[in-house]
């Protein structure tokens, strides 16, 4: 008797065992994130006299008190981070060859924090933004004018006429 009690708690136990390991197994989800994290300030380059044309600069960019973010880089485009602690920030853009043709561009936003998902936590969207720019060198004029809303980085927020 005693021993029929002892096989049946031994298979009683294995069947749990397997019972639990299998539910570990399959209750476990991979979760990925696959959604953009906070956006960068996209800047496209214009040619002035044919604004519909892009036109590429070299370009030395960095943000005000920081480091250099783009050091003789020649583009059309930029992709530059907002500060997400404060609700400005200045990028100081000079030609390469040129490097007394400092124009400044002032941006200015509130931030807001979004609930992505469970994988991915929150981003950072920026809201209100707007932008004054110096024209004292190669800048001839800058668009929006107006504020717009950074959600996403499909395409140019700030188009640069030079």
């Amino acid at each position: 008797m005693k021993s029929f009690i002892f096989d049946n708690m031994k298979k009683l136990l294995s069947l749990l065992l397997l019972v639990t390991f299998s539910a570990t197994i399959f209750s476990c989800q991979d979760e990925f994130c696959l959604d953009a994290t906070t956006p960068n300030l996209i800047i496209r380059f214009y040619d002035k006299d044919t604004i519909t044309k892009t036109k590429s600069i070299k370009l030395i960019v960095r943000a005000n008190s920081k480091d250099t973010l783009y050091n003789g880089i020649n583009t059309d485009s930029l992709s530059i981070p907002l500060d997400t602690q404060n609700n400005n920030v200045t990028y100081h853009i000079s030609i390469l060859d040129n490097p007394n043709s400092q124009e400044d561009i002032n941006i200015n936003y509130t931030t807001e924090d979004v609930f992505v998902s469970k994988a991915c936590g929150f981003k950072s969207i920026f809201k209100d933004v707007s932008i004054t720019t110096t024209h004292n060198n190669w800048l001839s004029s800058a668009t929006p004018t107006s504020t717009f809303n950074i959600t996403d980085q499909t395409q140019a927020h700030v188009k640069i006429f030079h």
